[in-house]
């Protein structure tokens, strides 16, 4: 009797690629995507193979070859060197997913190139309305649409390697169809910032600058991050943290704490000292939710650290009630747009995803250590309480004031009274 041969398991051996360092667009996990299925999960257009035949998508298909024709006229490029240049790249690109692609070659090619097509012409498009020729166009003659597409293009599933935009943008440069300005055209970078700046709120670019030309850009969410994160130089020390709790900002504020917003490039710069919590400023509106899951998501994915999760975390902690929305919108930190403060709070509740910070370095156990250690203080409670219930505001100090020197003025009369007797 011959020996048995584990046929199937030699022949998976054999064909496992190893894993890429171009690797950067992935899956959601589970665990996240179980919170809140739509906001991770494209509901206009489909961008790479991750989504692509949707039903639901099938509408915009159209209109990105009606962009892919508008795209080959202006630059004279034919489809063919188009389609060859990615065809070289069908390997790398591959590369850059996290699942298995199960489309051919051919397909893959020519689903990448419509997809990164349609989108450098809305990157052109956006700043030049010159370039929007069509009386009648899907995108830009409607907001509404424009916005939603916008929206897809944050989603960590919904991407395509940024090299193949890079690429179409050498394209369109070297045929001089970027449109002139008064500092000569515009980056793929500065076209990038101005298509997505108003979703995320990303501050000028040439603020930004810096610190994307020290990166390679894998994609759209990765550039957002990148424009989000501090610079290594900026960020604090990271530390294991010592509790998962700390007091809410009502709690807080009865413990004599002020919150105080501050204008600042960076929303995660908070800062906690002599009783001053610094927040940065923070708009909740329709991108909000959909801005701050795919981030997370492609941290978790991406790195060893979580900054926008640590985020996530300290305004959580924050925010437990519609009284601690109050206080903070108050205060001018938060801005919100859903219907009411009890939405809002609930909203901030939904985006943290558990308790992964617990077994990592976290940017926030110093701010945490310090506004569980005020807070623990009795004295502070006492001083606020006094300020709050009896001097919150200047006539209410001074009826205090006149109450006391009647008090005192009845006590002399009674003395003098039985002095007199």
């Amino acid at each position: 009797m011959g020996e048995l041969q584990p046929k199937n398991l030699k022949q998976k051996l054999e064909k496992v690629s190893p894993l890429s360092p171009r690797c950067c667009i992935y899956r959601v996990p589970k665990r996240l995507r179980n919170q809140n299925e739509k906001a991770y999960t494209p509901q206009v257009v489909s961008i790479g193979p991750l989504h692509h035949g949707g039903k639901d998508l099938e509408a915009m298909e159209d209109h990105k070859i009606r962009y892919v024709k508008d795209f080959l006229e202006r630059t004279k490029v034919s489809m063919e060197e188009c389609f060859n240049a990615l065809k070289e790249w069908e390997t790398e690109i591959r590369a850059c997913y996290a699942v298995k692609i199960e489309y051919e070659e051919t397909e893959l090619v020519e689903m990448v190139l419509v997809d990164s097509i349609f989108i450098f012409e809305l990157l052109l498009r956006f700043p030049y309305p010159a370039l929007q020729k069509e009386k009648v166009d899907r995108v830009f003659g409607k907001p509404w649409m424009q916005r939603d597409i916008t929206y897809d293009l944050l989603l960590l599933e919904n991407q395509i390697p940024f090299f193949i935009l890079e690429y179409l943008y050498s394209l369109a440069l070297t045929r001089n169809t970027i449109p002139l300005e008064a500092n000569g055209v515009l980056s793929l970078f500065e076209l990038t910032h101005r298509f997505l700046g108003k979703s995320v709120y990303i501050w000028p670019y040439a603020e930004m600058k810096k610190k994307l030309e020290h990166k390679q850009i894998q994609h759209f969410v990765d550039f957002v991050l990148t424009c989000h994160r501090p610079l290594p130089s900026e960020l604090p020390n990271a530390k294991k943290l010592t509790t998962l709790t700390i007091p809410n900002a009502t709690e807080l504020y009865q413990s004599g704490v002020k919150f105080v917003k501050v204008d600042d490039k960076n929303i995660f710069d908070i800062k906690f000292k002599n009783g001053v919590l610094k927040i940065p400023h923070l708009r909740i509106r329709g991108s909000t939710e959909i801005f701050f899951r795919n981030l997370i998501a492609y941290e978790q994915c991406e790195f060893h650290d979580h900054y926008f999760h640590d985020y996530v975390f300290i305004m959580d902690g924050l925010v437990d009630s519609s009284k601690d929305v109050d206080l903070l919108v108050k205060a001018g930190i938060l801005d919100s747009k859903l219907p009411d403060s009890e939405a809002t709070a609930s909203f901030i509740s939904s985006l943290d995803s558990g308790p992964i910070l617990f077994s990592k370095k976290s940017y926030v156990t110093d701010l945490c250590d310090a506004l569980n250690a005020y807070y623990r203080v009795p004295q502070h409670k006492w001083k606020a309480s006094l300020k709050q219930d009896y001097f919150s505001t200047p006539w209410a100090g001074l009826s205090i004031v006149v109450a006391a020197i009647l008090v005192v003025l009845t006590f002399i009369q009674t003395v003098c009274s039985i002095m007199s007797l």
